[in-house]
């Protein structure tokens, strides 16, 4: 099976194997012995000093590993994903061992139950402990392990944000133990969770069945910040083919918050927004990421692109100052920021205010900027309108002194008149 799938993705294989991968051993009081791991730490893990990582378990160190790895690095350089610390585990798939079950009952054995402490009491910390780990984990598996890391979502206080189970195999018993862990209860914590799932064309008709009652009960409980994902690969030549297709979708589930603005995310959430909530919605999506990821991302110069339009065109660009202020704290180097001060100041004609910010705009630009010779208009344009604009006229006070004279003797009139009677 290995061979076929390193055989047919060539190509994302080899970006895993040209990773530094460290194998480490991890001592585990569960099993009186220790436990073998491929270990892969992205580039920066050694020398950021503030960045922290997604941490993936992969719930097989071989086949799985190296898909999982490899698509973890291309979606990273493509800024879909966080760069990820990816952990694959020695699993032993043979029954009765690591991530086995219980026929009748659904529920691990006494093998798998400390398979799966071992990762809750001894893996995780020695993760955290040694390593940049932020706090959004994900577990993978396929198969046999793609249904025990199902046992995980029972946990009171969930270790893991993503559950990647990938052709698992479901059993009726899995199925009910599922309506048992109250999954509802996970809608009153402030995280957000995922959970993905797939199946192939070439399972047994009463696993597709049992794939499909599945995602209609999980779908039913309708928990906000429980996000699914399922995916039956119906296409696919064989079931390698099933297993190597499916990162494409599981990061677009468990990673969704991370990639920059989409037109379908534009045309769904920004686009009727106003000015200032357009503002807050950007703000927003970043301490999303921030918080959810633990990575520090800076806001992207293209997702403030995609705001500036529906602050410029809406309500006679009276928020561009808010824009400009929010640009300058995050891209203090960048001219863009000073750039929508002036737009700002130039709309409300304070031309005076808008030369000022355009000429600071304009010195932080580097002048092989091929956009320097443009964005200097700017200054120009504003440079013809102060010239060309009316001089304030100079207020005379004279006529108004005439007048207080002339209503005076009209006031002594008045007294005379009072006084003759």
């Amino acid at each position: 099976m290995r061979k076929l799938i390193l055989a047919t993705f060539l190509f994302i294989s080899c970006i895993a194997f040209s990773q530094k991968i460290h194998t480490k051993k991890v001592n585990s009081l569960e099993f009186n012995s220790d436990r073998g791991i491929k270990l892969y730490l992205p580039e920066g893990h050694d020398t950021d000093t503030i960045r922290k990582y997604p941490v993936a378990i992969v719930l097989n160190n071989d086949y799985l590993f190296d898909i999982y790895l490899g698509n973890s690095k291309i979606y990273a350089k493509s800024d879909l994903t966080p760069k990820q610390i990816v952990v694959g585990l020695d699993v032993d798939s043979r029954p009765n061992q690591d991530v086995s079950t219980v026929g009748k009952s659904g529920g691990l054995t006494a093998r798998s139950k400390k398979f799966y402490n071992y990762i809750k009491k001894e893996l995780i910390p020695y993760l955290e402990a040694n390593y940049k780990t932020s706090p959004y984990l994900t577990i993978v598996g396929d198969g046999e392990a793609g249904n025990f890391l199902l046992h995980f979502l029972k946990e009171q206080e969930p270790l893991f944000n993503a559950y990647v189970s990938i052709s698992p195999r479901l059993t009726e018993q899995s199925i009910r133990l599922l309506t048992t862990y109250n999954l509802k209860r996970l809608g009153e914590l402030d995280n957000q969770f995922y959970l993905y799932m797939s199946s192939n064309a070439f399972e047994k008709e009463e696993r597709k069945k049992l794939f499909q009652q599945a995602k209609d009960g999980l779908e039913s409980l309708d928990i906000k910040n429980l996000h699914l994902g399922f995916k039956a690969y119906n296409d696919v030549p064989n079931k390698p083919a099933a297993i190597a297709k499916a990162p494409t979708d599981i990061f677009s589930t468990i990673f969704e918050l991370y990639p920059k603005i989409s037109k379908e995310e534009f045309e769904t959430k920004l686009k009727d927004l106003d000015p200032l909530e357009a503002i807050k919605y950007l703000e927003s999506k970043y301490l999303d990421i921030e918080y959810l990821y633990g990575t520090n991302l800076n806001v992207r110069l293209e997702d403030i692109y995609a705001v500036e339009g529906i602050v410029i065109d809406k309500q006679d660009g009276d928020y561009l100052r808010v824009l400009g202020d929010f640009v300058m704290i995050k891209h203090p180097d960048s001219h863009l920021g000073e750039y929508y001060v002036g737009l700002y100041h130039e709309l409300g004609k304070d031309y005076e205010q808008a030369l000022f910010y355009y000429k600071e705009a304009y010195g932080k630009m580097e002048l092989s900027d091929p956009n320097a010779e443009l964005f200097y208009e700017n200054i120009r344009r504003v440079e013809n309108a102060l010239k060309n604009a009316p001089k304030d006229e100079q207020i005379d006070e004279l006529p108004l002194e005439e007048e207080e004279q002339e209503e005076t003797p009209q006031e002594d009139d008045q007294q005379e008149d009072d006084g003759g009677n």
